[in-house]
């Protein structure tokens, strides 16, 4: 027999129901070790960690040890980020004693195409990738227990913490606040008409932005018996590209902003997807799609809706730190549908297959209408605005909401027809408060947090009561503001986004086996130590450490 083991049990049944009876597949229930809950567990000078076993993990190793004992080989099929190999490691240093032939297997989705070509071409753990979750997780474990207990002390406040990328991100969500709490409305006017061509209605306007309402009011009344002639008609095609298929951030946030699901919940649906066979990896910031599975949806496209509507696979220009090997989140399996989390997998089904059909094609118009008037001292113009869908492409699959309405068909010389003539008020607005997927896109794009913290970002605000969620927008408590004004004037390089962003750099250079964990864990604590008036403490040689 040969063991498999990953992480959840629901995997595990579904990579047993592919490979047969020949594969044993058991489940850690997750991490088996981690730093210890109720003490720092590093050595501030050396750096080296305190991994111990969390609850019940022991019972669960042992069992692993005995079947490895009588295995021809194990396979450590564990999830393809830093988490999973990092559990990886730890389960190859328990079972490396019974002498069994240990190979590490990384696949992309739970397929029987991906399984077999995983053990083809099994290998060993990646050591740069477990040295990166292991400098974040001493990071973050440094940077909480060291300013943590400053913030219980100096605030008076339970249940408060502060961390790497949990305290810019509560900076975001409160300096928001701030700037609605601190913005002045302005009233501004503009001269409207409503015309009639046709029998068909639209509307024009002076593009002129009025301070004072009495201006404008006296431009309505002189032009409201005027004459309204089309002195120009312009129309011009215009190409909408697809949407990219999902990655991470993308899901998160269309799913919070079609869905109304909170990122913590697409998370725990789009995992479970994956593990039952029917969706890639979630955990991903690569819109890359597999050519051969690609041709297979483009086939698709064209049996389902027309020739008309088949795109191409598109290339996209990737960030420095996105994970070459992993795919965009797209279905495995056309045929196979599942009976739980439906309105997640559409989203992405439909998504998925419109990154690769035809542009949308519109016809955007813009008319010039000359009003001339007895009492104007000179004509003015107005402006009316439309737009008319030519080919509906991919929005045929992927709800995509058009701004404007056709104009009706007119001429240059045409005179129109005068309905109303009306001044309208506007009102400058303040920036609008962060959603969860508008603050998970914000992150993204300043470069703070990773695809598999995005949630747990979130989460956490909400559960230390920084944030609450009203009517779907984030605000914060009088607790998140205190915390984050707290940490801007004591640490600012903690709520620092650049800082933060550099961090997060630094440490994929650590994955990439470009810099030593230990030196870039030790810099980075060293600047937040410095600037909070901390002595760090004195690096010493490792007295021995299995991650160098």
């Amino acid at each position: 027999m040969f063991l498999f083991i990953v992480e959840s049990p629901t995997k595990a049944k579904t990579i047993s129901r592919i490979l047969g009876k020949e594969f044993v597949v058991k489940a850690t229930l997750g991490h088996i070790k981690d730093l210890p809950k109720k003490e720092l567990g590093v050595d501030e000078k050396t750096l080296k960690p305190k991994y111990v076993y969390l609850k019940g993990k022991r019972k669960i190793v042992s069992d692993l040890r005995k079947l490895a004992k009588r295995s021809k080989a194990v396979f450590i099929g564990t999830d393809p980020d830093r988490e999973g190999e990092a559990i990886a490691y730890f389960l190859k240093q328990d079972l490396m004693t019974t002498g069994a032939d240990i190979k590490r297997v990384i696949f992309y989705e739970i397929t029987e195409r991906a399984l077999r070509e995983a053990l083809d071409s099994a290998g060993d753990v990646n050591m740069d990738l477990v040295r990166s979750q292991f400098a974040r997780r001493i990071l973050d474990r440094l940077i909480g227990y060291t300013v943590s207990p400053i913030l219980w002390r100096d605030l008076k406040v339970g249940n408060a913490s502060a961390g790497r990328v949990q305290s810019p991100a509560l900076r975001l969500v409160v300096d928001r606040e701030k700037e609605i709490q601190s913005f002045k409305p302005k009233r501004y006017y503009y001269v409207k008409a409503i015309l009639e061509k046709n029998g068909v209605r639209f509307e024009a306007v002076y593009d002129y932005r009025y301070e004072n309402p009495s201006d404008a009011k006296y431009v309505a009344d002189h032009i409201r018996d005027g004459l309204f002639i089309v002195s120009s008609v312009e129309r011009k095609r215009e190409k909408v590209a697809p949407p990219k298929p999902f990655i991470t951030s993308s899901l998160q946030s269309e799913g919070s902003s079609r869905l109304g699901i909170s990122p913590e919940r697409i998370q725990i649906i789009s995992q479970r997807l994956y593990e039952e066979g029917f969706i890639t990896y979630p955990r991903t910031d690569s819109h890359r799609m597999n050519p051969k599975v690609a041709e297979g949806f483009l086939r698709f496209i064209e049996e389902e809706f027309g020739k008309e509507y088949v795109g191409r696979l598109r290339r996209f220009r990737e960030k420095k730190t996105t994970q070459g090997a992993h795919e965009c989140i797209r279905p495995t399996d056309l045929k196979r549908r599942p009976t739980h989390g439906e309105e997640v997998y559409d989203l992405i089904l439909r998504r998925t297959l419109a990154s690769l059909m035809a542009d949308l094609l519109l016809e955007r118009t813009v008319a010039k209408i000359e009003v001339t008037s007895p009492t104007l001292k000179r004509p003015l113009v107005m402006v009316a605005k439309g737009v008319r869908t030519v080919f509906e492409g991919w929005t045929r699959v992927y709800p995509y909401e058009l701004q404007g309405k056709p104009l009706p068909e007119m001429a240059v010389g045409d005179q129109l027809k005068v309905v109303k003539v009306f001044v309208e008020e506007k009102v400058t607005q303040p920036p609008p408060r962060y959603t969860e997927g508008t603050l998970i896109k914000t992150l993204e794009r300043i470069g703070i947090g990773r695809p598999s913290t995005y949630a747990v970002i979130v989460k956490t605000l909400k559960e230390r009561e920084y944030i609450k969620v009203i009517r779907r927008t984030l605000q914060p408590t009088e607790k998140g503001i205190l915390v984050a004004e707290f940490l801007k004037e004591r640490f600012p390089i903690l709520v620092d986004y650049d800082f933060t962003a550099r961090m997060e750099r630094e440490l994929d250079e650590v994955e990439e086996g470009r810099k030593d964990w230990r030196e870039v864990v030790r810099k980075l604590f060293k600047e937040v130590m410095a600037q909070g008036g901390l002595e760090p403490p004195t690096p010493r040689f490792s007295a021995g450490c299995s991650t160098n």
